[in-house]
């Protein structure tokens, strides 16, 4: 997605003879993209940005180069203020991150952050546009185009004597110290040919049309995935690449580490949605608060025995002596570092978030509050707050906004987010940057996960918990708990599953049919049984389908939740309303862990019809 794309002198043009129905065009281009409104800040910004780079691209003579404004970066949420793209000399296209600031002071400044005012802190613009442009050299290939991507910061409103001491800040660093830092006069005062050198562009012509469509057009290679990759991002040489908001939470965690030392305890809240990146900031932690100077140790935390179980095998064996994860409950390692990730998964006991946050000079939460799923558990930013105040820790909260996940489609998220609402309006589903549906049976939805399974892609059917799931001796197989009937031209069909397993099935010929339900998500032979909340919940796969079960129906145009509907033990007797708050958080979990593509079937007739009319 971007907002405008063209060459810089139409930019041009279009920002001197109309700039109010440039931007508004660019809003509305926004909201179809993303499937919300950009906020009034962030508009403003644009308003008074916009027009600085371009007076300046124009000056230095790039009127030919294309510019993109508010590029999505592929298979990501993220967005890059802008990239002005050039043809080299040797004929391959380059790509110049450019990132805009409309600081004109700070207050203190280091190579990670900035504070620009008091309490307010910001990455690094240079070590930002580094970022970015790490990303796009790791994940955008194309061979006809020979793509190249370079870094610029600009702050248009700075005087040169900031600039400078920023640039210092960073000055040998590796990534960020390439990076150029313009100034308001190097802007307005630099001979043009300077000035093209100094954005980077100085060797770049114009592109032929095909180029910038071709590039707009490149899909993103697929990330590793996280398991995979676990060992490397604890090696700190991981192909993983922390942006803007992930950037920002774990500078601020290294900051607080480091400043705990002169006595200033500190908890911080780092919040997301799906696929924000939450566990791979919480890794990348893991591995970078050890190297910090005389930093003490850190351990990852979580409550849930699924995840747990995925971080321990992905270990080699150095690695899983070393004590890196536990439980909340069985860590009491006192001075060591607890980074708590599922924490809405956490018991609601306000001892054991104390002692968490007492026993150690920094605590770090991350957690959704969306994806709280049972009554006994889940804290809010608000009760760590307190937890922190009571204790007399320094409170910090961070929000991660770019979710990595469903393609990086923010507008799948937001359109689900308003249909799985107590109170939001749901819309027609009219994005094209992921592939969201509803089956019109359960055979149609097996079909379609099996379609993809055979393509190569992890696919996955997971359910609410709306069927028996007995107690079962070890040696049984398998059984068909999970039974859906229903009448297709006047026929009734009858679709069987079990539930995913306790325990490792295998065939005659020792092949695995069934993996242990922790492994359900990602491991061969899943594709069989189907999955609930408890084994999705903190993973992902390629494809997923969501059964709804008649737990939550749709009446009289809202939602309806009937805890007597459902066989998880954890919700006998709960009050409707309040059942349907969690009702709506797991089918949101449900439905969000899918990176390519979901399917949606209700049990429920009036509920399915609801659906279809969506999509």
């Amino acid at each position: 997605m971007h907002v405008y794309a063209g060459t810089v002198r139409d930019a041009g043009e279009a920002l001197r003879s109309d700039l109010d129905g440039f931007v508004a065009a660019c809003v509305d281009r926004f909201r179809r993209g993303r499937g919300e409104k950009p906020g009034d800040a962030e508009v403003g910004s644009w308003r008074n940005s916009w027009p600085a780079l371009v007076r300046a691209l124009l000056r230095a003579g790039l009127a030919d180069l294309a510019l993109l404004f508010e590029f999505e970066l592929p298979g990501t949420g993220e967005r890059v203020d802008a990239v002005v793209l050039g043809v080299r000399p040797d004929g391959g296209l380059t790509g110049v991150v450019v990132e805009l600031k409309q600081w004109d002071r700070f207050r203190r400044a280091d190579w990670l952050e900035v504070e620009i005012s008091p309490g307010v802190e910001r990455v690094h613009p240079c070590r930002q546009a580094a970022g970015y442009r790490s990303y796009l050299e790791k994940w955008l290939e194309d061979a006809t185009l020979d793509l190249e991507f370079r870094g610029v910061a600009v702050l248009h409103n700075a005087r040169i004597d900031v600039t400078t001491r920023l640039r210092e800040e960073v000055e040998g660093r590796s990534g960020s110290g390439d990076v150029p830092i313009l100034s308001r006069g190097e802007l307005t005062d630099t001979e043009p040919h300077e000035l093209a050198a100094l954005l980077r562009c100085d060797d770049l012509r114009s592109p032929a049309e095909g180029q910038l469509a071709r590039f707009l057009a490149v899909e993103h290679r697929p990330s590793p995935k996280l398991f995979a990759e676990l060992d490397a991002v604890l090696a700190q040489r991981s192909e993983f690449v922390l942006l803007g908001a992930q950037q920002a939470a774990q500078v601020r965690v290294v900051h607080a580490v480091a400043e705990a030392f002169a006595g200033r305890r500190r908890v911080i809240a780092v919040t997301g949605g799906p696929g924000t990146g939450k566990t791979v900031v919480a890794l990348r932690l893991l591995a970078d608060i050890p190297n910090l100077e005389s930093a003490p140790a850190a351990r990852l935390l979580t409550p849930s025995g699924t995840l747990m179980d995925q971080l321990v095998r992905a270990l080699d064996e150095r690695n899983r002596t070393r004590g890196l994860f536990a439980y909340p409950n069985s860590h009491n390692g006192k001075g060591i570092i607890p980074l708590v990730d599922e924490a809405q998964r956490l018991r609601r006991d306000p001892h054991l978030v104390a002692r968490l946050v007492r026993n150690a000079p920094v605590s770090v939460f991350l957690l959704d509050e969306r994806q709280v799923i049972r009554p006994n558990e889940g804290f809010t930013v608000e009760e760590l707050r307190h937890v922190a105040e009571r204790e007399g820790a320094d409170f910090r909260h961070i929000e991660l906004t770019s979710q990595f996940r469903c393609g990086g489609s923010q507008a799948y998220l937001n359109w689900l987010g308003r249909l799985l609402s107590a109170d939001g309006v749901p819309e027609p589903w009219q994005g094209s940057d992921y592939d969201a549906g509803v089956a019109s049976d359960p055979d149609e939805l097996e079909a379609w996960i099996r379609h993809h399974g055979a393509t190569g892609h992890t696919a996955r059917i997971a359910a609410g918990f709306c069927w028996q799931w007995p107690k079962r001796p070890a040696n049984e197989p398998l059984h068909d708990d999970i039974a859906i009937t229903w009448t297709d031209h006047g026929v009734e069909r009858t679709w069987r599953r079990p539930w995913n397993a306790g325990r490792v099935h295998r065939g005659p010929d020792g092949e695995v049919t069934a993996p242990k339900r922790a492994f359900w998500a990602t491991d061969p032979g899943g594709q069989d049984q189907v999955g609930c909340i408890y084994t999705s919940q903190g993973l992902e796969y390629d494809y997923g389908g969501v059964i709804l079960g008649p737990d939550l129906v749709r009446r009289d145009n809202r939602w309806v939740a009937d805890s007597a509907r459902s066989h998880d033990p954890a919700m006998k007797n709960l009050p409707a309303d309040r059942y349907l708050r969690l009702a709506l958080n797991t089918y949101w979990v449900l439905a969000s862990r899918a990176t390519s593509g979901c399917r949606l079937y209700s049990t429920d007739p009036e509920t399915q019809r609801f659906l279809a009319g969506l999509c």
